[in-house]
């Protein structure tokens, strides 16, 4: 999911920034970079990026907008603009989510230092992004903006990772409602065999005590071996 995401930085005046910028990405796990129309990208972009010049040097550089998003189905980009963006404005938390459930390749596109994205940019994205810093002093530069923003993109992968992996250890470690369902037939067959079960009040208490123990496929594996060892003994004893 990560490799989705191209960050986009629109005509950076300050040749630092992008070095800076390419660090936060790096530290959260984003590589892909596209600068459009930098003012320049020298040894202070390959300074500060400390660590990251791997991203600036593979960074895409292109001439507009249109070319740096061109191959995207969801683009958001950020705005300090409030007013007329009300029904399309996310906050980075929001935006971490929706880049998370998008399968196609995404933009995120950080506007000119001092005067952010126009506003023909504006409306060709989807969604606006929105820092809500504090009112008195909301002044971030442009890598501390990139960090917090990679930052939550990287929360949000972890988690559904970490979903993916226990949902997955559960298909590998956990019987089936089926297998469960073979189970207790077997336990009530065997028991009525031996005369222990004589109303279904009893197998419905079973049930809750096996579903509290959450058994594990090899558990279950066991219990069904000591039933059908039970089964033969009874055909055993009967000849």
């Amino acid at each position: 999911m990560l490799e989705n995401i191209r960050i986009v930085l629109i005509e950076t005046s300050h040749s630092g920034n992008i070095g800076s910028a390419a660090r936060a990405m790096k530290t959260m796990g984003l590589t892909q970079l596209c600068l459009v129309s930098p003012k320049s990208v020298d040894e202070q972009s390959y300074a500060l990026s400390a660590g990251a010049e791997d991203i600036v040097k593979n960074a895409r550089v292109v001439d507009s907008f249109d070319e740096a998003v061109d191959d995207c189905s969801l683009v958001i980009g950020t705005s300090a603009r409030l007013r007329h963006l009300q029904s399309t404005l996310i906050e980075p938390r929001e935006c971490a989510e929706k880049v998370v459930a998008h399968e196609g390749k995404i933009a995120i596109v950080f506007g000119r230092e001092r005067i952010g994205l126009t506003n023909e940019e504006l409306l060709k994205c989807h969604y606006h992004l929105n820092i809500p810093a504090n009112p008195d002093y909301s002044s971030l530069n442009l890598a501390m903006a990139v960090q917090l923003v990679s930052y939550e993109l990287r929360m949000a992968f972890l988690a559904q990772d970490k979903k993916e992996n226990s949902l997955s250890l559960i298909e590998q470690n956990y019987p089936t409602a089926e297998q469960l369902a073979y189970f207790f037939d077997h336990t009530e067959r065997v028991y009525q065999s031996l005369g222990f079960i004589q109303n279904q009040g009893v197998i419905h208490k079973l049930k809750r005590l096996y579903y509290r123990a959450q058994l594990e496929k090899n558990e279950l594996n066991i219990l069904n071996g000591m039933l059908s060892a039970v089964e033969k003994w009874i055909d055993l004893d009967l000849d």
